[in-house]
């Protein structure tokens, strides 16, 4: 192994995530506003116009204690830029800010690595935001995000950081559509990411999505681990934190906000100082074993400071539970086991003269009103076969998922002959879904269903036997570890 290859292995933070507490930083972009006031309108901009300000920054972080830092670039999506492209390709304009802004940050934690005494490495994380309106709410789309993701996670790769981190996560398909890009060649070439959500005062995410839903929709892809960030305070964050706590198999990370902003003389305060943040945030901490623990809005560099006194032993973080095969709809998740797993009789087609009917009349929502009757019975998944001869099963299926799937709360299962109708909705699939498609014996064809299974966070139903062998191995080639074979289901 050359010097270069072992400083990356150094610094591949897969090797001290579990090991002890790692400290991330606090706030970004309300320490940069409070910083620099004049250019609040600006900040987006700040890691072109101003590196040297972020830099300072991101060592006054390191100072008091971080171990990771997150890039200035949580708006820095093509579309979260765009009001500011004045000409140019929103697109080019936000590769250039995330690669300026990975490089002012790695700078800062080379720096900091050299000037420290412990030899531990300093991590850069690049920030990706919500990145525009709810997808699954109709607000955007999955691939709308993707693309506009996509320069931002080439810039972050291309300016060195060492994993991203896909935060303040409101919408599940928003965030397949983050990883999507990270993933892609065009974009993070495969970057790493932790996960992080923030919820509403009911303790879920804002398109309805409870934690455990919203664990069992990230884990099909292996994230570095999953927790919360913004929200309310550390106390407000504590209940929907233990709900995903409870059912996350991937290490914790937890960074909570100052408490609840108050608006005081047209300015926004936030209630907890430095050691009413570093005690409330220690509890949590504590209380769950988390991997990594630091702060969002509202915390600057003494909270920072705080927090690393009070954590100072650094707690080992507690053994997470094993993967548990689930699946969810946008709200709920579905585990699978023990015992048979159903799936509801919901859309059959070329079974069933009424659905016929409804899918010839063009009813899209008077088919999800009928499919959706399976839910009453308690299956664990609504199964969509709209297959029918002289119509375009691709174009059925994406109209009914985007139909069904943000009043479904269960899981569905799409039933199809043709991996490309499959392709065509999981874009529109904000859960966990399973997708049934014949044919699995086909090498060719089970790689790509395998591919859309990974790319999309989707579980496959395999044949028993000889067809089953072949469909494990595709899905192995295919990197989906986590491939969910039911060779026992029940349909009803």
């Amino acid at each position: 192994m050359n010097e270069t290859s072992k400083g990356a292995d150094r610094r591949d933070i897969r090797n001290y995530l579990g090991r002890d507490l790692l400290f991330a930083d606090g706030s970004t972009g309300t320490a940069l506003q409070a910083l620099l006031p004049e250019a609040a309108e600006r900040v987006p901009l700040l890691p072109l116009e101003r590196p040297e300000v972020i830099e300072e920054l991101h060592r006054g972080y390191f100072a008091a204690g971080s171990d990771i830092v997150e890039t200035a670039t949580f708006t820095a999506s093509a579309e979260g830029l765009a009001r500011f492209a004045e000409g140019e390709d929103p697109a080019a304009l936000a590769y250039r800010v995330n690669r300026a802004a990975a490089e002012a940050a790695v700078r800062a934690a080379r720096e900091a690595e050299a000037a420290g005494a412990s030899g531990r490495p300093r991590w850069v994380a690049g920030s990706m935001g919500p990145g525009g309106g709810l997808p699954s709410m109709g607000f955007s789309s999955w691939v709308e995000l993707r693309d506009s993701y996509l320069p931002q996670a080439r810039g972050l790769a291309d300016g060195g950081v060492d994993f991203a981190i896909v935060e303040t996560s409101q919408d599940p398909l928003q965030v397949k559509a983050a990883l999507a890009a990270l993933a892609h060649p065009d974009g993070g070439r495969g970057l790493k990411a932790i996960v992080s959500a923030t919820v509403e005062p009911g303790g879920r995410l804002l398109a309805g999505t409870s934690p455990a839903a919203f664990a069992a929709i990230i884990a099909p892809f292996g994230p570095l681990a999953v927790g919360m960030n913004c929200s309310g305070g550390p106390d407000e964050l504590a209940r929907p934190f233990a709900e995903l706590a409870a059912h996350s198999p991937f290490p914790l990370c937890f960074m909570p906000n100052a408490g609840l902003p108050l608006q005081e003389g047209g300015r926004t305060r936030w209630p907890l100082g430095p050691e009413d943040f570093a005690a409330k945030t220690e509890a949590v901490a504590r209380r769950h074993g988390v991997a990594v623990v630091g702060g969002c809005c509202g915390t600057g560099v003494e909270h920072i400071r705080a927090l690393a006194r009070r954590l100072a032993d650094r707690p080992r973080p507690e053994a997470r539970p094993p993967l548990r095969p689930a699946l969810a709809s946008l709200y709920e998740l579905k585990a699978l086991g023990p015992g048979p797993f159903t799936i509801g009789a919901g859309a059959d087609v070329p079974g069933s003269p009424r659905f016929g009917a409804l899918l010839d009349s063009g009813d899209f929502d008077a088919l999800a009103d009928a499919a959706l009757e399976a839910e009453a019975s308690g299956v664990g998944a609504v199964r969509l076969r709209l297959g029918r001869p002289g119509r375009d099963e691709a174009e059925d299926l994406r109209q009914a998922v985007s139909h069904i799937a943000q009043r479904a709360r269960t899981a569905l299962c799409l039933d199809t002959d043709d991996p490309e109708a499959a392709a065509a909705a999981l874009p529109f699939s904000s859960g966990r879904v399973l997708l049934r498609v014949s044919g699995l014996s086909d090498p060719i064809r089970a790689r790509r269903v395998f591919g859309l299974a990974r790319e999309h966070g989707a579980a496959v139903v395999c044949p028993v036997g000889g067809g089953g062998a072949a469909a494990r191995s595709a899905a192995e080639s295919a990197g989906l570890c986590s491939a969910l074979y039911l060779t026992a289901t029940r349909e009803h």
